[in-house]
């Protein structure tokens, strides 16, 4: 029987196309993220009465600080501290009153997903900073609780009160204010657990290791227990988003996500594999655990592949794009991970949850394959790493 080859013109014409339109990706996001720095503007007057409502007027001193008048009388200084919160950077600003104590916050910009924003606004969390002072802690945990499943906000918020009350204070008031003690780095049981299960997935991945299907079972459901439902932090589109705008947060507090991206991008450059999403994905394991139960199988559909692809990369792509255009991580993002693992979401989340959870069932991996934002860029960092590994072997060739 004789094999029909692919003529290479064909497989040539093939492979510009899709050098060209991933070119043509990364030059769209790039003039999104430009558009986004061009348009940016946030009215910071508005916030300033906000955080001091009894104030008539309010004037900007040559500090960089906000004066408050009330019946042309001094009343208190509005500093603007900020913070980094889940999405990035949180502009607050901070009233405070001749003593320094603090009156009242008004956030006039911020970058968190809605939903969890929201959170935070609705809850009584703001009101637990009236009346701090420069001097007093402002440690999430210790003296001030925060919002359950919104802890980067919530520390945001803190932080940048108390950088605010303490510009005023150093500023404006000409009171003594204490050094800073040295950023601390935040190791704990989520970084732990995120190196253990990377090195379960470089184990598992070796050809030699034969409990493979073993140890994959054991590292996907710590991953879906610890990532999943303890701590709530698995990959999402809004921390790439993030990343891409650049909003890179300390790594002392951070240290998770610097943990979880650079681990996977040194697994996909170096090997050309991703242990994540196979290995330790929380909301990919599960829908393994309901396709185990249901008998799942990876339903080929060839007629129906291109498109679902070309849906996948088309949502992935225009999600970015919103992101880079409005400078927010979270505010185009999709993913229904806290609808399941936190029971968090609007009505049209818990809709699409339930569509998936049936659909697991019957299908391996249903989002994985077919709505995931991740899988797109993950083919994207494959095929550009493929493209200069090809130059790079050209070049060793010419005589």
């Amino acid at each position: 029987m004789i094999e029909k080859k692919k003529p290479a013109c064909s497989h040539n014409s093939s492979r510009k196309r899709d050098r060209v339109l991933a070119v043509g990706t990364l030059l769209l996001i790039i003039a999104a993220w430009a558009a986004g720095f061009t348009l940016e503007h946030a009215d910071t007057e508005p916030c300033l009465y906000q955080a001091m409502p009894g104030a008539d007027r309010i004037e900007q001193t040559s500090q960089g600080s906000y004066a408050a008048y009330g019946a042309d009388q001094l009343i208190g200084y509005i500093g603007v501290g900020e913070g980094t919160g889940y999405g990035g950077p949180m502009s607050v600003a901070v009233a405070t009153d001749l003593d320094g104590k603090i009156t009242g916050l008004a956030v006039i910009r911020h970058r968190e997903t809605p939903e969890w924003f929201k959170r935070v606004q609705e809850s009584d969390y703001f009101s637990c900073f009236i009346g701090k002072k420069f001097s007093d802690p402002f440690g999430l945990g210790d003296d001030i609780d925060g919002i359950s499943g919104a802890t980067y906000t919530s520390r945001a918020v803190a932080r940048a009160s108390l950088e605010g009350s303490r510009f005023v204070a150093e500023n404006n008031l000409d009171l003594p204010v204490p050094a800073r003690k040295p950023v601390q780095v935040v190791f704990g049981p989520p970084e732990g657990v995120l190196l253990v299960l990377f090195a379960l997935g470089f184990l598992g991945r070796r050809k030699s290791f034969r409990y493979k299907k073993k140890v994959r079972w054991l590292s996907m459901l710590t991953g879906m227990i610890a990532l999943g439902f303890m701590y709530t932090n698995p990959l999402t589109l809004s921390l790439v988003n993030k990343m891409l705008l650049g909003f890179w947060p300390d790594w002392h507090t951070h240290l998770y996500w610097y943990v979880l991206l650079g681990g996977i991008l040194f697994c996909l450059i170096s090997f050309g594999k991703n242990p994540y999403c196979e290995w330790f994905c929380p909301f990919g394991a599960a829908q393994e655990c309901l396709g185990t139960i249901g008998g799942a199988k990876s339903h080929a559909v060839p007629r129906y592949k291109l498109f679902f692809t070309w849906t996948q990369r088309g949502l992935a792509l225009a999600a970015i794009l919103i992101a880079m255009v409005y400078r927010n991580p979270g505010i185009s993002s999709y993913e229904i991970f806290g609808t399941l693992f936190d029971l968090k979401g609007s009505i049209l989340q818990f809709f699409l949850l339930g569509l998936v959870v049936l659909a697991s069932l019957f299908i391996r991996r249903p989002w994985c394959r077919y709505l995931c934002p991740i899988r797109p860029i993950e083919s994207l960092i494959r095929f550009l790493r493929k493209w200069v590994k090809s130059n790079d072997s050209a070049k060793t060739q010419v005589p």
